[in-house]
């Protein structure tokens, strides 16, 4: 089951809230919350973020996310008993970073799971 949370979530309590909606559990199928897609027309920074889905979380605040709404390739790594100060968050963006961030985590140990998915010929451009 995916897991939700909200940049605030992260940012100001990360071993605590998640997005949720009692509703989801009500169904025989997967629910998750709604997305659009981002235009690309400008570089995303993690305050245009309203949801992201929880990729890896551990103890102490090393965390993995992936853009949900709105959706696109932007991850966002949390670091153990980060910060904003500290700058121990790190963001990938754009075309490549789907591999900078599977180095990064290697370099971490963060476990990352890779799947084979359909990708659009109009957004092929984000991963050749």
């Amino acid at each position: 089951m995916p897991q939700f949370k909200t940049t605030k979530d992260i940012l100001k309590s990360p071993w605590e809230d998640e997005l949720y909606n009692e509703n989801w559990i009500d169904s025989n199928t997967l629910i998750t919350p709604p997305k659009k897609n981002w235009d690309y027309s400008r570089e995303l920074k993690i305050e245009d973020i309203d949801i992201w889905e929880v990729l890896y979380y551990e103890g102490g605040g090393l965390g993995l996310y992936a853009a949900w709404e709105p959706y696109a390739e932007f991850y966002l790594i949390t670091q153990r008993y980060f910060s904003i100060r500290n700058n121990a968050i790190e963001t990938y963006y754009g075309k490549g970073a789907q591999q900078a961030v599977q180095k990064r985590c290697k370099d971490l140990g963060i476990p990352v799971m890779t799947n084979q998915y359909w990708v659009e010929d109009k957004d092929m451009w984000l991963y050749n």
